[in-house]
């Protein structure tokens, strides 16, 4: 579906979809999401925007630190040496699509996975 990156607009549609689905099928998923977007929000020095791939972006310092996909991915960038403590503790997944960077993804069902979100990106602010 990398087709789909190309149409400006498509992105954020597709998403956007994403997320009705989720809420529809999976309420405890999208009220998790909402719980970790609501805490990130009153953090120092991040802001919350629209990710340029659709879903919910954060932004550390004027960087993409992390963001939340509409099925309840998040993905954060936490380096490679943390991301390598984080798949070998099962703490988070090599990334969906690039398995080999700096990247991690995460999967968020309900809020029992809020405070681990929370702290990967958390970890992902702080990665250089």
């Amino acid at each position: 579906m990398k087709w789909l990156a190309r149409i400006p607009g498509a992105p954020q549609i597709f998403d956007a979809m994403l997320f009705t689905a989720t809420g529809l099928v999976f309420p405890k998923r999208l009220r998790a999401i909402s719980a970790i977007e609501s805490t990130v929000r009153n953090w120092a020095d991040v802001r919350v925007g629209i990710h340029r791939l659709g879903g919910i972006g954060f932004f550390f310092r004027g960087r993409e630190s992390s963001h939340i996909h509409g099925n309840g991915l998040l993905d954060c960038f936490v380096g490679r040496a943390n991301r390598e403590l984080l798949v070998a503790t099962g703490h988070a997944l090599p990334h969906h699509v690039f398995p080999n960077s700096g990247w991690i993804s995460f999967w968020i069902r309900g809020e029992e996975d809020v405070q681990t979100a929370l702290e990967l990106i958390r970890i992902a602010n702080e990665a250089k």
